[in-house]
């Protein structure tokens, strides 16, 4: 046990470091995500109703998008770095590999969602309300949905030479589930429901969650020797 933590600690070590030298992955996913805000907000017309209304799906359209961009390059970036054929001989579990590379791409992309929330807030010029705390396991939820999904597929797409067109194919429809809670749950925050209003989100989303990492865990040996 102690050897499985140590590797799924060195993998995410390993994938932060990498990215700190090169932030290339956590700029393109900012990038994305301010194009996203800047078109939604200057596109849009919105008055405060409309604006309270819209946002919980907007906030998510921005993060799945910009979470796909982030998750896509996963293990691209292993090929083209030339370190994919090193990881597979590694003589660590390959449910370690997984691990590891989920909980580096899930702070990857809560970092930019950390950031990209209070600008939705300045752009749209609204008002969160108190219950906005009860907004970061929503978002640690949907994420961890999201960043699950998308390990497993950037592993099984690396190969691929449309790997950019299938891995959204691929990835969005799956996620709809997450999508659709994490909207449902976000909703209920912001208009400052109480919790037990949206408690059954949560635990669609728990429920989720737990699936997908668990399908994904015991299948990614094979995706990898696929």
């Amino acid at each position: 046990m102690n050897a499985f933590i140590a590797a799924v600690r060195a993998i995410v070590w390993k994938d932060l470091a990498s990215e700190w030298r090169s932030r290339e992955q956590m700029a393109s996913m900012f990038f994305f995500a301010l194009l996203t805000l800047f078109i939604f907000n200057f596109s849009l017309n919105l008055d405060p109703a409309q604006v309270r209304e819209l946002m919980p799906g907007l906030i998510w359209i921005a993060f799945s998008f910009t979470a796909v961009i982030g998750l896509g390059r996963s293990f691209i970036a292993e090929r083209e770095n030339d370190c994919l054929d090193a990881l597979l001989m590694s003589p660590a579990p390959k449910g370690a590999l997984y691990l590891g590379k989920l909980t580096a791409n899930l702070l990857f992309t809560l970092a930019v969602e950390v950031v990209l929330f209070p600008l939705f807030v300045l752009f749209f010029n609204f008002d969160p309300g108190p219950d906005w705390p009860m907004l970061l396991p929503v978002f640690a939820l949907g994420t961890l949905g999201l960043a699950a999904l998308g390990t497993l597929f950037s592993a099984m797409m690396v190969q691929v030479r449309a790997r950019e067109l299938m891995f959204p194919i691929l990835t969005l429809p799956l996620a709809f589930p997450v999508i659709i809670g994490a909207v449902q749950a976000t909703a209920a925050v912001l208009a400052a429901k109480p919790l037990a209003h949206y408690s059954g989100w949560l635990q669609l989303l728990t429920a989720f969650d737990l699936v997908f990492v668990i399908v994904a865990y015991w299948t990614f040996e094979f995706v990898l020797e696929s």
